[in-house]
């Protein structure tokens, strides 16, 4: 009998339980998948693919199929990212495209028509931001009033849109999210991150004071500093201790003479941070009913991504939480 856990142990994968028999799958790599494991199979056919992936009940989160064998056309299927694959021989687990196996050799010898294909161009800034556009808002929102959010075109949100198909639907008032946690789901496992540069600084003192602090001093350098991770949850959505302050910033500042030490990124307790993603401001005002905040935060989507990658013990739970908020 195949153990999937064993499987993903042997590829260095950890498993945490996610919502309602599903699992949150972190990568090696840093990569996070939610998936819901169906019950092992000898071979992974493609009759198998379509009894177990037309259920109404793997909406919500992507199944994983499971088996000691895979046929060459569920391979090349699982490459295209159509679906989730992990098998015994070989030893690999293909998500979204992305294969992860024991053997790198092996990986890199396969056919180049089975390989994952690699990403090209430029970032999906606008589709990711429309998706939280769509997740944060209280109703339907029409093509303009995104691109004016955005400050985008409505082409560019036209085929965002279109990307959307089959998790967002349009009425006469405007495009609605088809169901939220599936959205936001997708979100998750398509967005690359704000990425950026970060700044590693050090205090003595608690940690959401030495981050209103920072955010003080961020405030005269004139960059609209945005507080996200930990802290931000905390205001958000209480649920864990802050370990580690957060913010982003539009521009590089020096906190030395504020009370800080530069440090590692490792060893510090609050981090500045200029993101690559553009778009990180513009849903501020979207979210703002969100939360009664005094201070300037990112908006919860973002957050959400912040907390669930982060190292501590709980900052899985504190996702949950925030995705349960996020999601209604």
């Amino acid at each position: 009998m195949v153990d999937v856990v064993d499987l993903l142990r042997e590829l260095n994968f950890e498993i945490d339980p996610w919502d309602m028999g599903s699992w949150l799958l972190r990568a090696p790599d840093g990569g996070r998948y939610p998936c819901k494991p169906l019950p092992a199979m000898d071979r992974i056919t493609s009759e198998a693919a379509r009894f177990f992936t037309g259920s109404s009940e793997t909406r919500r989160v992507r199944p994983l199929l499971v088996g000691r064998t895979i046929t060459t056309n569920m391979l090349e299927r699982a490459s295209r990212g159509e679906l989730d694959v992990i098998t015994e021989r070989p030893l690999q687990l293909i998500v979204r495209g992305r294969v992860y196996s024991d053997d790198a050799h092996e990986v890199a010898s396969r056919p180049l028509d089975v390989l994952p294909r690699p990403r090209r161009g430029r970032r999906a800034w606008i589709r990711w931001a429309t998706m939280r556009c769509l997740l944060l808002a209280s109703g339907p929102l029409r093509q303009s009033e995104i691109a004016a959010v955005l400050g985008s075109s409505q082409q560019a949100v036209s085929l965002a849109i279109k990307q959307l198909a089959g998790l967002v639907h349009e009425t006469e008032a405007g495009f609605l999210a088809d169901d939220k946690q599936a959205l936001l789901q997708e979100w998750l496992i398509d967005y690359e991150g704000p990425n950026g540069q970060g700044f590693g600084w050090y205090s003595l003192n608690p940690v959401v004071e030495q981050t209103e602090q920072a955010v003080k001093v961020a405030a005269l350098y004139d960059v609209d500093p945005l507080i996200t991770g930990d802290v931000a949850a905390d205001k958000t959505a209480p649920w864990k201790l802050p370990s580690v302050g957060r913010i982003y910033v539009k521009n590089p500042i020096d906190l030395a003479g504020d009370g800080f030490v530069p440090a590692p990124l490792v060893e510090a307790t609050l981090v500045t941070c200029v993101p690559q993603d553009p778009t990180i401001w513009k849903l501020v005002d979207v979210a703002h009913g969100m939360t009664s905040s005094d201070v300037p935060l990112a908006d919860p989507v973002i957050v959400y991504w912040d907390v669930l990658h982060g190292e501590d013990v709980d900052s899985l739970e504190a996702a949950q939480k925030l995705a349960r908020n996020i999601t209604g």
